[in-house]
C-alpha cells in the first residue's frame, strides 16, 4: 500500500510539474495512518505519554518507545500494558508508533485502566522478528521502573504486522504475555501454542484472500486444540476500527477491551473447591467413561447413598470391562430407589455392555413390564447391539407401540 501511494505521488507530481502547477496538498482524510479509532472511552485526551524511551542500540542506531499512562497513574505504581506490534518496520520520515491509530490505541488502552506501549522496530518484515523479542526483553527487565507490570503483558498486533508477530508470539513463550489480540491479518506459524489465549477477528468485507489465510490459520489453532476466540465481523472492511464507523466496529472494540480485561484485571479471589458431582457430568455427558467412573467413585465414598452415582459408575465401569464392580454399583442403584422404568433399563443396558446377554433382557423386560415404552430409543440404542439378534429383544420391540 505504501510503495503505491508513493507512485501515484511520484505521477502526480511529475504531471503538475510539466503543467506547471503547485504539487496537491496533503489530505489526511485519504490516509489510514492519519486516522483515529471510531470508538472511544472518557479519559482518552488526558492520558500522559512518556516518549521515545530508549529500548535498544542497533546498527548504530536507538530503537525507541512510547509509553501511555493512565490519568490516575501514580509515579511508583506498576500497571498490567498492552503492547502493540510493529512487525512491519518503520521507514524513513514514517514510524509506525507515530501513526495516529496506534497513538489512539495507545490512548485508548490507558484511559481504560491500563499501560500502552508503542515502538520502533526495523524492517521490511522478516527482520523486525528480533526487535519485537527484544521489546518484551527489555520491559522485563526494565518494566517495574517504568511502572509496568512485567508478569502481565498483552500483545496486539494487526494486518501486515501479524506477518512477523504472531509466529513469535507461537513459536516463543514470551515472558510475561498472558494474551494476545490479532486483528485482520494472518501468518503461518510452524507451530501454535496451546497455552496462550488468542482473540482473532476477521473482517467479513476484508480481500477473499486475506480472509482464507486467516481461516487457516484459525483452523490451525483448532487442530492444535489452542484456546483461540473468533469474531467474526461480518460487515466490516480491513482497519475497520479507524475505517468503518459503525455499531459493529465499535462492538468488536469493546469485546477486545472486555478481553484484555479478563487477562490483566487483578487475580480473582480462590475460588471455591471444584464440584465432584459437575466435573464427573461433563465427563458423564462427553462419554469419557474412565474420567466419570473416577470421578463418580470418588463421589459415591462420600456420598454413599446417592442412587444415580451409583448407576453411573456402574454404568461406566460396564464400558471399561469390570464387570464385577459394574454389577455391584448397579444393583446398589437399585436398591437406593433408582427402579423406575428407565432406571431398569439403564441396568439392562449395562449387562447388554458387558456381554451379559439374559440378564440384559431379564432387566429389559422389567423395564418394559414396569413402564417403558420408547420403542425408538430400543431400536437405536447402540448399548443394546449385542441383544439385536435374539429371539426375546425381537418380541420386546414388536410389543412396543
Amino acid at each position: 500500500m505504501r510503495c503505491r501511494a508513493v507512485a501515484i505521488a511520484i505521477l502526480t507530481l511529475s504531471g503538475a510539474a510539466c503543467l506547471g502547477a503547485l504539487p496537491a496538498p496533503f489530505r489526511p482524510e485519504h490516509e489510514v495512518t492519519a486516522q483515529e479509532l471510531v470508538y472511544r472511552v472518557p479519559g482518552m485526551d488526558n492520558v500522559t505519554v512518556l516518549k521515545n524511551v530508549v529500548y535498544k542500540k542497533a546498527d548504530s542506531t536507538e530503537l525507541k518507545l512510547d509509553i501511555y499512562y493512565p490519568p490516575d497513574f501514580r509515579k511508583g505504581s506498576v500497571r498490567p500494558a498492552v503492547v502493540f506490534i510493529n512487525g512491519v518496520g518503520d521507514s524513513p520520515g514514517s514510524k509506525l508508533k507515530e501513526w495516529r491509530p496506534y497513538r489512539s490505541w495507545g490512548a485508548l488502552v490507558a484511559a481504560s485502566g491500563w499501560v500502552g506501549v508503542t515502538f520502533e522496530s526495523r524492517g521490511p518484515y522478516n527482520q523486525s522478528r528480533p526487535d519485537i523479542a527484544d521489546v518484551f526483553r527489555f520491559l522485563r527487565s526494565d518494566g517495574a521502573g517504568l511502572g509496568i507490570e512485567a508478569d502481565c503483558l498483552a500483545a496486539w498486533v494487526c494486518s501486515g504486522n501479524v506477518f512477523s508477530g504472531l509466529p513469535l508470539l507461537m513459536e516463543e513463550t514470551v515472558p510475561g504475555v498472558v494474551c494476545a489480540v490479532v486483528y485482520y491479518g494472518s501468518a503461518q506459524p510452524a507451530k501454535i501454542r496451546g497455552d496462550l489465549p488468542v482473540l482473532i477477528v476477521r473482517a467479513g468485507r476484508d480481500n477473499r484472500q486475506l480472509n482464507e489465510a486467516i481461516d487457516r490459520l484459525t483452523a490451525q489453532a483448532v487442530a492444535a486444540g489452542a484456546p483461540w476466540t473468533l469474531v467474526n465481523a461480518p460487515s466490516s472492511h480491513h482497519a475497520f476500527d479507524v475505517l468503518d464507523e459503525t455499531e459493529e466496529s465499535r462492538r468488536v472494540v469493546r469485546e477486545t477491551l472486555e478481553f484484555f480485561r479478563e487477562f490483566l484485571a487483578p487475580a480473582p479471589a480462590p475460588a471455591a473447591p471444584a464440584s465432584l458431582a459437575r466435573k464427573a457430568l461433563g465427563h458423564w455427558f462427553a462419554h469419557e467413561h474412565a474420567e466419570a467412573a473416577a470421578a463418580y467413585g470418588g463421589y459415591v465414598k462420600a456420598h454413599p447413598d446417592d442412587a444415580v452415582a451409583h448407576m453411573r459408575l456402574g454404568l461406566c465401569q460396564a464400558h471399561l470391562g469390570k464387570p464385577k464392580e459394574a454389577e455391584e454399583n448397579l444393583k446398589k442403584a437399585v436398591s437406593l430407589g433408582a427402579d423406575a422404568p428407565l432406571d431398569l433399563y439403564s441396568v439392562a443396558c449395562g449387562y447388554a455392555v458387558m456381554g451379559q446377554t439374559d440378564k440384559a433382557l431379564d432387566w429389559l423386560e422389567r423395564a418394559v413390564g414396569a413402564g417403558f415404552n420408547n420403542k425408538q430409543l430400543l431400536a437405536a440404542d447402540p448399548d443394546l447391539e449385542s441383544l439385536r439378534k435374539t429371539k426375546r429383544f425381537e418380541t420386546l420391540l414388536e410389543s412396543l407401540r
